[in-house]
C-alpha cells in the first residue's frame, strides 16, 4: 500500500470522538446532590435572616449606648450649670452692694475722726438712701412707708401690740415697730406694728 492509500484509508476511517458523557454524568450527580429540599432552603433563609438581624441588633445596641452616654453627659452638664448658676446667682446683687459697703467703711473712718454728730448722721442717712434706691431700682425691693394712720391689713402688717379705744372707727396702725418690705408686688416681710382697735 502506498502512502497515498494509507492516508486516504486513515481519513476514511471514523475517528474516535471524545464523548462528554462522563462529564455530563458528573454534572447531573452534582445537581442531584446540590438539589435541597424546600425545608432545608427555608432553614437556610431563616439562618441568613437571623444573622442579618443579629448584626443589626449589635449596631442598634451600639447606637443606643452612644446616645445614652450623650444623654447622661448632657444631664450631668445641666446639673453642673445649674449648680454654678445657683452659686453665682447673687453676683449682680453683691456688685450693687459693694460700693455701699465702701461708703459705710468711709463713714466708720469719718466717725472715728469727727466729733460732729449731725454731719455723721447725715452721711449715714445718705448711705441708707443710696442702698434703698439701688435695691428698689435694680431688684424691686420697696419699703412700706407711710403706714402709720392707715387701716390695719393682716396681709401687710403684723400686730405686735394692741390698744383699744372708742375713738377708733376701725383697726388702725398707730406705730411702726419694724419696717415691712415688698418685692415687686409681693409682700416680702410684713411690718411689725402697734394697732388701735375700736371698742
Amino acid at each position: 500500500m502506498s502512502k497515498k492509500e494509507k492516508k486516504e484509508k486513515k481519513n476514511a476511517e471514523p475517528q474516535e470522538t471524545v464523548t462528554e458523557q462522563p462529564v455530563a454524568v458528573a454534572n447531573l450527580e452534582e445537581q442531584q446532590e446540590s438539589a435541597i429540599s424546600p425545608e432545608e432552603a427555608r432553614i437556610m433563609e431563616l439562618e441568613a435572616e437571623v444573622e442579618r438581624l443579629s448584626k443589626e441588633l449589635v449596631e442598634e445596641k451600639e447606637t443606643y449606648l452612644r446616645k445614652f452616654a450623650d444623654m447622661d453627659n448632657y444631664r450631668k452638664r445641666l446639673v453642673r450649670e445649674k449648680e454654678t448658676a445657683v452659686q453665682y446667682a447673687n453676683e449682680r446683687l453683691l456688685n450693687d452692694l459693694i460700693p455701699i459697703l465702701d461708703d459705710f467703711d468711709r463713714a466708720v473712718d469719718a466717725g472715728e475722726q469727727s466729733v460732729d454728730v449731725k454731719t455723721y448722721s447725715e452721711g449715714i442717712k445718705l448711705i441708707r438712701k443710696q442702698l434703698l434706691d439701688t435695691l428698689d431700682r435694680n431688684w424691686g425691693l420697696k419699703r412700706m412707708d407711710g403706714i402709720v394712720g392707715k387701716e390695719f391689713s393682716p396681709h401687710e402688717h403684723e400686730a405686735m401690740m394692741m390698744e383699744e379705744d372708742e375713738k377708733f372707727d376701725s383697726e388702725t396702725v398707730l406705730a411702726e415697730l419694724q419696717k415691712g418690705y415688698y418685692l415687686h408686688d409681693r409682700v416680702l416681710r410684713t411690718a411689725k406694728v402697734k394697732v388701735g382697735k375700736p371698742l
